[in-house]
């Protein structure tokens, strides 16, 4: 039995991931946090997601310090901003852990990427030469010994999972880029209410 720890279990990426991993044959829930400033910090994960009323019902602890989760912890799942995911990864990994990381933040193997498109400096390019990219249909070879697995989001599993048959028979012109036409709810920008999610403003 694997024992994992959920980091940023208050928003909706971390309450299916509850919900996944609580249902998995092989691995048990340790503890769920949310930081040490969350206004959720000792709320039971099911009174923030009522679907997981009587199921789990764990409460959310406060985390400043990874050393007070790490000891017996097999895996740890990031559900967090992406600046979160590029602090805390490193930390769990030094302690053992292996590290599923939900953000962008080791997505891509180029540092400049981070400036440009997500705002930050990352600090870590030999984790970015680490890190597996978790799409299992694509890199099954090498997420078996992989020890930090950068979780792709919605719109890349979408487009990767509708384009790999395609590409393995030989239909795809790889000479043009593909249309792949998305479309997203605002749930994808996070539990929490901001003005840039509302649609009439």
């Amino acid at each position: 039995m694997l024992n994992t720890l959920i980091v940023g279990a208050s928003g909706y990426a971390g309450a299916e991931l509850v919900r996944y991993v609580n249902r998995h044959p092989h691995m048990t829930i340790t503890a769920l946090t949310v930081s040490a400033q969350s206004n959720d910090a000792g709320k039971l994960i099911s009174d923030l997601h009522p679907q997981l009323k009587g199921i789990v019902d764990l409460p959310l602890q406060p985390m400043s310090d990874v050393r007070d989760f790490s000891a017996d912890v097999d895996a740890v799942f990031l559900a967090t901003a992406h600046e979160v995911s590029h602090d805390l990864a490193p930390q769990f990994l030094q302690a053992g852990c292996v590290v599923f990381d939900l953000s962008g933040a080791f997505r891509v193997n180029d540092c400049a990427f981070y400036e440009k498109y997500y705002g930050f400096t990352h600090q870590y390019p030999e984790l970015l030469e680490q890190a597996v990219y978790g799409l299992a249909e694509w890199n099954a070879d090498k997420l078996n010994a992989a020890n930090l697995i950068a979780v792709p989001g919605c719109y890349p599993t979408a487009a990767q999972l509708s384009l790999k048959p395609l590409i393995d028979g030989g239909l795809l012109d790889l000479t043009q880029w593909p249309v792949i036409n998305a479309t997203s709810g605002v749930s994808g920008a996070g539990a929490r209410r901001q003005c840039r999610t509302v649609s009439v403003k």
